[in-house]
Order: structure tokens, then sequence, then C-alpha cells
């Protein structure tokens, strides 16, 4: 395959498409995924970079139609708005999406959710759990899960495409990314077990094509700026990560992961022991892809948290 050459939409990325809808929020159009029964409690997922709602298709597939699940893309990936006009600051800051997340849960009527989040969305993720404790959220979170992710940004290894992004301005690119491109920004951040799977390949496109649709190209590596936001609210976040009391909270951590390195869970567990951490040696930075029937288990293990 030559640079410029796209490959098919993968069949079960069309249908997770499909199946979603797009709703206004806050000025802008953004996707999002509702599955199950119409309850005001739910699974509600933040997914994290450069991925999208797509990541948890095997998550709420395994969940299945019993619990209501909501996971939407936040703005600048998958189907959701990608504005080219503008910049990180004025498009697509951490509180920004946490402010989409609330507008979302109080347009669906959730009064009660188990969050789940992971990687740049595990920082969104413990926004609103900072916001929960703060008395600020239309839901009440019954149970924090956690996935692998550099919130604790001072610990982070970047890749040599973040390095690369964080030092260009985090405007939109005069023309999209060539297509190896951006399927080249994904498969060392997965483990060796996956990347030896028969499907990966078909993984890793879908994840692309989330990228690519919607001329996302251009806007994805101006979003990486989310790890300087990240330093800047750095003591609100990690003293959530420390010391979050108004529910239980869980960390599932893929051992072979590059850049959320396995040393920030343990970290948060020094920090806060009662936490409950399950590592996963045979996962890298993608758990809720690489192994989405365990992270299903865990959620419906959690559903009866009050």
């Amino acid at each position: 395959m030559n640079q410029n050459s796209i490959p098919p939409i993968p069949e079960k990325l069309a249908k997770w498409r499909g199946e979603g809808e797009t709703v206004e929020l806050l000025g802008g159009q953004i996707w999002y995924h509702d599955q199950g029964p119409k309850t005001d409690d739910a699974v509600f997922i933040v997914h994290g970079y450069p991925g999208s709602s797509w990541d948890f298709q095997g998550v709420v597939e395994r969940i299945g139609s019993d619990t209501r699940t909501v996971v939407m893309d936040m703005r600048g990936f998958g189907l959701s708005e990608k504005p080219m006009d503008g910049d990180y600051q004025s498009n697509f800051t951490l509180m920004r999406q946490a402010d989409i997340y609330d507008a979302l849960a109080d347009h669906l009527g959730l009064k009660s959710i188990i969050l789940v989040a992971h990687d740049m969305g595990q920082t969104v993720g413990l926004e609103l759990m900072a916001r929960f404790e703060e008395g600020r959220t239309p839901f009440r979170i019954r149970h924090a899960i956690l996935l692998d992710g550099s919130t604790l940004v001072d610990m982070v290894a970047l890749t040599d495409f973040q390095e690369k992004a964080l030092a260009m301005p985090s405007t939109a690119l005069p023309e999209d990314m060539a297509w190896q491109d951006i399927y080249n920004i994904f498969p060392e951040s997965y483990s060796k077990e996956s990347r030896a799977r028969d499907d990966f390949d078909e993984l890793v496109t879908c994840q692309a094509h989330q990228i690519y649709c919607n001329q996302g190209s251009r806007t994805i590596g101006g979003i990486v700026h989310y790890l300087k936001e990240r330093k800047e609210d750095f003591n609100r976040w990690s003293r959530t990560f420390f010391e979050f009391k108004k529910a239980p909270m869980t960390l599932i951590w893929g051992e072979q992961d590059p850049v959320a390195v396995i040393a920030m869970a343990d970290r948060v567990k020094e920090n806060r022991p009662v936490t409950d951490l399950y590592k996963y040696p045979d996962c890298g930075h993608w758990p809720s892809i690489e192994y989405p029937d365990r992270i299903g288990d865990a959620i419906i293990a959690r559903l009866g948290s009050v």
C-alpha cells in the first residue's frame, strides 16, 4: 500500500458508526453511542488519545444490552466535529471536553454513573471526579474505573509523534496527513501479544479511520497539547487521583504500555492504598481493544456499586 492509499472502512467500524447519533452540545456537533435501556443510571465511558469511542466497541458488546452504556467521541475525535479554525486552547482543552461530558449526561438525563476513563480521557475523568466531589456534576459517580493514562505527566515517556506535535503550533495542518503516517501512530503502543494477532491490522485500521474522517489528521497533532494542560493543572488532577473519597476507584493497567508506564499505577496505589489495582502483563496501552472481555467483565462486576 502506498502512502496515500486508503483502505476500506472495516465492517465492524461501519456498524459501530451506524448505531450512534449526533447531538449539538455547547455549540458543537458531538457523536455518541447509547446502548441499553434508557434509565438514568449508566456506564459512562471516556476514551483516550488518539483513539475514539470505537476503542470500546468490544467492551460495550461484552456488557450487553441489559445495561445502559454511553460512549461519545470527544470534540476533535471520531465522528464528532473537528474544527479547523482556532487552536488547542479555543477548541480542545481537557476542561472543555469535561464540560461536553457534563452536557451529554444532562442531555441524556443521567443521574448516576459508573465512570470508565482511558488515557487523555483518564484526566478528563479525573476532572469529572473532582467536580463530583465539589458538587458540580449532574450525576453521582458510583464507581470510577481508570485505565492506562499519563495524568502523572511528570513520569510520561513521550512517543516520537507526541514530541514532534508538541514542538509545533496547536493549529490545524494545511492538508491531511498521509494514511500510512496516521496508521503508524498506533502499533508500537500495543503489546507484543496484540501485534501478533491475526486481526491486528484491522484494529489499527479502525483507529486510523476514526482519525482520518472529517480531516481529523489535520487537527490530531495539535490536540496533543493536552500534555501541557496536564502540567498546568497537575496539582488538581493528581490530588483527585491520590485522594478521591466519594466512590470506590479501580485501576486497570497494561504492563507493556510504553507511554503511560506501569510505575504510574504503582504510584497511585502507594498514595491511595484502598485503590483496586489490576495489572495485565500481556497488555499494552489499549486494554479496551486488546482485552475487551476483561474490561467488560470488570465493569459488570462493579455494576452493584452503590
